[in-house]
């Protein structure tokens, strides 16, 4: 009946093209339970990388506790981009009282007073990112952790892989 409504050429290809699909996506379900066991094998580990910054690390501790729930080898975390100060010995509240006080000077007490704005909000950022990295290290104690601070540019080529290295092995 179909043969004669649809035309026996309709159902042929109809056919070849369920048999395509078929070869497309016949074995994905076994290809999906090897691939689902090779990432649970004691030779897998999974790093997780996340910004200091609080959207990130909820995203991270999310994957922390689903590989956690899927049996999955977690190896470490990494808190990349981290801020570091280059005047640590001055407070936040030091550099915005002394920008305060230079903000009416000549060019040169403006620049510094614009410098020191500049320590203050970095000092602020810091203070932020310690907070939440210290939250989301308490929450999975029992995982190595280390430390990336954030660079002067974005790495794109393996000079810049490799100063990340460098920089993990130191931490």
């Amino acid at each position: 009946m179909l043969s004669k409504i649809l035309g026996s050429q309709v159902l042929n290809d109809v056919g070849s093209f369920v048999a395509a699909i078929d070869t497309t996506f016949g074995g994905f379900r076994e290809r999906a339970d090897a691939t689902y066991a090779l990432l649970k094998d004691s030779g897998t580990a999974f790093v997780v990388v996340a910004a200091p910054e609080a959207d990130a690390l909820r995203e991270a501790s999310y994957f922390v506790e689903r590989l956690h729930a899927d049996a999955m080898p977690l190896a470490g975390l990494v808190l990349n981009r981290v801020q570091e100060l280059s005047l640590p010995k001055v407070s936040r509240e030091q550099a915005l009282a002394a920008a305060e006080g230079l903000a009416e000077g000549d060019a040169n007490s403006r620049l510094v007073a614009s410098l020191l704005q500049l320590h203050a909000d970095r000092t602020a950022t810091m203070q932020r990112q310690q907070l939440l990295a210290a939250r989301f290290t308490s929450a999975h104690a029992l995982v190595p952790m280390a430390s990336v601070p954030a660079l002067a540019e974005d790495i794109h080529d393996l000079q810049g892989l490799r100063q990340i290295g460098e920089l993990l092995a130191q931490s």
